[in-house]
């Protein structure tokens, strides 16, 4: 029983070392969290292209792959299934306009493999 645990022990070890080396450079950046390092997980462990990670009383977070010029497209792709057309982008910005609304979709570069972008909750209505 004792070789049992102390295999269990090492096997534990080297599971958290390698997630620490795969993920914890996350845990260095402002939005650095338990959430959003789970939700990265998934991402590499599914075929998924966003999930949700966070969300506040103003804003839905979500994380996404870095897939470089064409990251942005399932930001569009999502918006555009919840009603809004895309207009324009300013920056790491994206405008988004159904009827008289605008609402502006801020994305920021977590790490070069992943970005985070935030929905206002007035889209999402």
């Amino acid at each position: 029983m004792k070789k049992f645990s102390l295999w269990l022990c090492v096997l534990l070890v080297i599971f958290c070392a390698l997630i620490g080396f795969r993920y914890g450079h996350i845990l260095t950046k402002d939005e650095g969290t338990i959430r959003l390092i789970v939700s990265t997980f998934i991402l590499d462990t599914t075929s998924r292209d966003f999930v949700k990670f966070d969300e506040t009383i103003s804003v839905t977070r979500y994380v996404s792959k870095n897939s470089g010029e064409s990251r942005y497209d399932i930001i569009k792709k999502v918006l555009s299934d919840l009603g809004w057309s895309y207009k324009t982008q300013e920056g790491a910005a994206l405008f988004f306009q159904k009827d008289k609304d605008i609402v502006v979709v801020e994305t920021k570069l977590v790490t070069e493999d992943y970005f985070i972008w935030d929905v206002p909750i007035e889209a999402r209505e």
